[in-house]
């Protein structure tokens, strides 16, 4: 009886964890967080609902050495899998706390525009620019982003609108509308900041979960980065964040 209850609430956080990344396609939202989220999340579904057949399946292995070595693998490629996801959110939560302790230059980068207007990330990421700009009346703000297929206007433009309407001087605000990665969005940026002799060191305005890896595009670049987070809704963080993983694993090991 116990077992069935534990499979049984294992199952039903497995479902709810399906819920969350089919969500994201009713939004269309389609990005390798949810997909790679999605197929995960089935795979684990379908191991506790036949768990009596997938340990028959595992003792049988474990008698022959053929089978004894696939299971050897596959335990260490998940342990360090863990692992690896363990110690990259832990430096992704401590990048949140990395504020600016002295004068920098402001970077917000782009992301979705809606015809003409902020997407709900990009909104959030710009009133995070405001309060911190609000805050600091001597700083200037490069908003970086260019335009895609299916935006009307660029996302510097969008942006550039935005934190005027909210009460920003625009003498405060640059554009840089070229960008179309955040690789693009610091590189173009740094390259204004030199231009104008703003302040060289940069503040980062981004989703928290994406701060760790846009410092490390930044210090690739020899240019120190602080952070000034946006919130992100929880209903989207788990495939933002599983993304994000990837993200990182390829920055880290392959670029």
């Amino acid at each position: 009886m116990l077992q069935n209850a534990v499979r049984f609430i294992i199952l039903l956080i497995e479902i709810a964890f399906l819920v969350v990344f089919i969500l994201p396609f009713y939004k269309h939202i389609s990005n390798i967080g949810n997909v790679v989220g999605l197929g995960i999340t089935i795979c684990l579904i379908l191991i506790t609902l036949f768990w009596d057949y997938v340990l028959r399946l595992i003792i049988k292995l474990w008698h022959n050495i053929g089978g004894r070595i696939l299971l050897i693998f596959l335990a260490a490629l998940i342990l360090i899998s863990v692992f690896w996801c363990i110690f990259i959110s832990i430096k992704m939560v401590s990048a949140y706390k990395n504020y600016p302790d002295k004068e920098t230059t402001v970077v917000v980068l782009g992301c979705k525009v809606n015809k003409y207007h902020p997407s709900k990330m990009l909104r959030h990421r710009l009133e995070a620019a405001y309060d911190y700009l609000s805050e600091n009346k001597n700083i200037k703000c490069i908003v970086t982003g260019g335009q895609g297929p299916d935006e009307r206007i660029t996302e510097a433009d969008c942006m550039y609108n935005y934190l005027v309407d909210l009460g920003i001087s625009p003498n405060r605000i640059i554009k840089e509308d070229k960008a179309t990665n955040t690789y693009e969005n610091i590189k173009f940026s740094y390259e204004i900041i030199e231009q104008m002799n703003l302040p060289k060191d940069i503040t980062i305005v981004t989703d928290g979960f994406h701060e760790y890896r846009a410092s490390i595009i930044a210090n690739k670049q020899g240019i120190n980065a602080y952070s000034v987070y946006a919130k992100t809704t929880k209903i989207d963080l788990p495939y933002y964040w599983l993304r994000e993983w990837m993200g990182l694993f390829q920055e880290i090991f392959l670029k």
